[in-house]
């Protein structure tokens, strides 16, 4: 018998995991939206592991059978991080941004509970992705992220550096809340006012920048600069 290398039971393990994506996309496109439910609730029943069916029939869901699909596709995934992620998207769009932030904080617990290491930049490309969509609370502020693997001398760097490479990008809603977060533990650093600042300036309405000076006045009294 053959063996494969680890490499390639990977390579088979990916396509097949495409091939099941396609195939999931292909039966909701297809069906009409009732026998498309029928269909991957069975799915789900047949193929407990697969993450892409679980999501595809939340999706098709009302908010309160859509909560119950995820529910039951937790359970049977407790590590797989997109789980959390539709579930907080999912009250996001139901108007509960309340949730949102503590459905994250739970789903990064559970996680490092299970000893899954937690993919810092994962989650922020997660977070730019999410603003993308216009699902702009799910991952903002990313506060529950953004300190993780990083060491806290670095905390100031890194997160300055985070928030720029997203500005670059275009994920302003991303980039504000890392400041956000940035000044709640570096209140009295002129360096990262004046970055937020500057982001307001450029991204931001007049009435945003207002605010954020009246805060810089308030915290930096003697930054003529800002």
């Amino acid at each position: 018998m053959k063996t494969n290398s680890e490499a390639e039971i990977s390579d088979i393990i990916e396509k097949a995991r495409l091939l099941l994506k396609s195939v999931t996309q292909t039966v909701v496109e297809l069906a009409n939206e009732e026998d498309a439910r029928l269909l991957l609730s069975r799915a789900v029943e047949c193929c407990p592991l697969h993450v892409e069916l679980w999501l595809a029939l939340a999706r098709l869901e009302t908010y309160e059978q859509a909560k119950k699909v995820l529910n039951r596709a937790r359970m049977k995934l407790s590590k797989e991080p997109t789980i959390w992620i539709a579930a907080a998207k999912l009250e996001e769009a139901n108007g509960n941004t309340a949730m949102v932030g503590k459905i994250i904080e739970r789903g990064i617990r559970v996680l490092q509970w299970e000893g899954l290491g937690i993919d810092r930049e994962a989650w922020m490309k997660a977070a730019e992705a999410a603003e993308r969509v216009g699902s702009v609370v799910s991952f903002l502020p990313p506060t529950n992220t953004i300190g993780i693997c990083v060491e806290e001398e670095d905390w100031k760097r890194m997160w300055v550096a985070d928030a720029e490479q997203c500005k670059k990008r275009g994920s302003i809603e991303t980039a504000r809340a890392i400041y956000v977060h940035a000044l709640s533990v570096f209140l009295t650093k002129k360096s990262i006012w004046l970055k937020a600042v500057q982001l307001e300036k450029s991204h931001g309405s007049r009435e945003s920048l207002d605010a954020l000076l009246k805060k810089v006045v308030t915290y930096r009294p003697q930054a003529e600069v800002l």
